[in-house]
């Protein structure tokens, strides 16, 4: 079988949802895998997120912690989080530069968002292409399932269900 298809951080800047997006720190991590997307509404996020998330919040939760930013993408990183985006403006003016510079050493893709994009697009976009990616893995799971049930149904045994299933590892 074919190696997992993998979403990158960089596929989906090209996206257009993702138009006028640009990368501040991180920019040696935009081959991250992305597999999921989350939105941060609070500063322990850490506790929650999962490997190869993309994390979008509005700066909301971090604004109260300005000092803990930089410690905030160490704990990301580690975490294994694909990339964070942030909007601007609207909670937090600026990113701390220690922030950019942890982003920038660890390799963590920091992402700013543009105002007028709303997160329910980026999210859309980024599991769109998610499951985009997935399809042909899905697919071929049903070829085989389809194969093996026909095998089932037509009396064949064993023998026969291991010659399928070879003729789709093989072929």
């Amino acid at each position: 079988m074919s190696e997992r298809p993998s979403l990158r951080v960089r596929d989906l800047l090209a996206h257009p949802a993702f138009a006028g997006a640009h990368v501040v720190a991180g920019g040696v991590g935009l081959d991250r895998v992305v597999r999921r997307a989350n939105v941060m509404e609070v500063p322990d996020i850490v506790d929650w997120v999962k490997p190869h998330e993309l994390l979008l919040t509005t700066g909301y939760p971090l604004r109260e912690v300005p000092g803990g930013l930089a410690s905030l993408v160490s704990n990301l990183d580690d975490a294994q989080v694909a990339a964070l985006g942030v909007k601007l403006r609207r909670y937090l003016d600026e990113l701390p530069p220690a922030m950019i510079a942890e982003a920038d050493r660890r390799g963590l893709p920091l992402l700013l968002l543009p105002d007028q994009v709303a997160f329910d697009d980026l999210l859309t976009a980024i599991m769109s292409g998610v499951l985009e990616q997935r399809a042909p893995v899905v697919e071929q799971g049903e070829q085989v399932h389809q194969a093996l049930l026909d095998v089932v149904l037509g009396g064949g045994g064993l023998e026969e269900l291991v010659d399928a299933l070879r003729d789709h590892v093989e072929g």
